[in-house]
């Protein structure tokens, strides 16, 4: 992670920390607390509104720095990666749990400003799906924004869930993380698809009935 990337990051938390003690805060206080100028600020952030939405987005960014200390992870089945991704980030999103409740639906979902989070959210989850190998080749067909975008909503529903879960830890949400990652994982991994593709095949280009269906093709083809 560059140095700008670790600074702009390092802004965002203080002014999340400082949204809950006064949703008013200025960015002249912000700079005094962080012993920065003001300039600095200003040169990293257009206004106090994109420092506080750059929370969301550089809580994206972590997770995809922390992967790249993992050993072994481009091993990892699907599951593990989704499952790694949306743990991290809760646990990310647990560090200003009480400005994540009061501003995800305002800064995220609900946001008139275009949201950075969300690109790279889907980023992240379109390279979990194409860097995995062992995806069924039918299953790739549904690779497009429209798979990308159906789980960046379920990620809300997510969020949700976590906001009001009153296990100890939150491991109602933990569970429900691991047991929607390997639900998806079965979805995607299941070849009964390819198998049933490749027995067709065999079929048309094997059995006497797909024989006799290429000649009957060749003699109805005007000839010329």
């Amino acid at each position: 992670m560059d140095k700008e990337t670790t600074q702009r990051i390092k802004v965002a938390e203080a002014a999340a920390n400082k949204y809950i003690e006064n949703q008013r805060f200025t960015i002249s206080s912000l700079s005094k607390e962080l012993k920065m100028k003001p300039e600095t600020i200003y040169s990293l952030f257009p206004n106090r509104s994109s420092i506080l939405r750059y929370y969301y987005t550089s809580r994206v960014l972590i997770c995809r720095d922390q992967n790249q200390s993992i050993d072994d992870y481009d091993n990892f089945s699907l599951s593990e990666k989704l499952s790694n991704f949306f743990l991290t980030l809760i646990d990310l999103f647990g560090d200003k749990r009480e400005f994540v409740l009061a501003t995800y639906k305002e800064f995220v979902v609900c946001s008139v400003t275009r949201n950075k989070f969300e690109p790279e959210f889907k980023d992240e989850i379109r390279n979990i799906f194409l860097s995995d190998d062992k995806i069924a080749t039918s299953s790739r067909i549904f690779f497009n924004s429209i798979l990308w975008h159906a789980i960046y909503l379920q990620f809300h529903v997510l969020i949700k869930f976590w906001k009001e879960d009153e296990s100890r830890n939150y491991e109602n949400t933990m569970a429900l993380i691991d047991k929607w990652s390997t639900f998806t994982e079965e979805l995607f991994y299941n070849k009964v698809l390819d198998k049933g593709f490749d027995f067709g095949k065999f079929l048309f280009y094997r059995s006497p009935l797909g024989k006799c269906a290429m000649e009957r093709g060749s003699e109805q083809r005007p000839s010329v």
